[in-house]
């Protein structure tokens, strides 16, 4: 079980970009004249780790505007004016997002090869000793 959680590990270190602006699903806020809901595209899907990265990024901005991730999706609430302004930033913040994402994937993958070494020499200890025991 251990090893297909390396393989996801592995697997989820592609660093997410943000490839484009969804132009269907962006629209206005219900009740609001200048406030659209805008989807920008990423590149992949992303972890729920790196989602909860993204967002402890995204609050120490102290930003007005609600984001969140929608699937394969960044969703940020704002003017459409605004979306020049701001798609640089976002940029930035998702790029700091990759790099704390991939720290902790090696901070995981260190955990989980500490956890297979303890695993491994329980395993031996358990064979010593049932090796020892005589049965009839």
């Amino acid at each position: 079980m251990h090893v297909t959680n390396k393989k996801s590990f592995m697997v989820s270190t592609v660093d997410l970009r943000i490839v484009g602006l969804n132009s269907n699903k962006t629209r206005k806020t219900y009740g609001s004249d200048t406030v659209y809901e805008v989807y920008f595209e990423l590149s992949g899907t992303s972890s729920l780790a790196w989602k909860d990265i993204f967002k402890r990024e995204w609050k120490l901005t102290n930003s007005a505007h609600e984001v969140s991730i929608d699937k394969e999706f960044l969703l940020m609430h704002c003017p459409l004016k605004e979306i020049v302004i701001h798609l640089p930033f976002l940029k930035d913040l998702v790029d700091a997002t990759n790099k704390k994402y991939r720290q902790y994937i090696k901070e995981q993958a260190t955990d989980w090869g500490h956890r297979d070494g303890i695993w491994e020499q329980s395993r031996k200890d358990i064979e010593a000793v049932v090796k020892s025991l005589h049965f009839d």
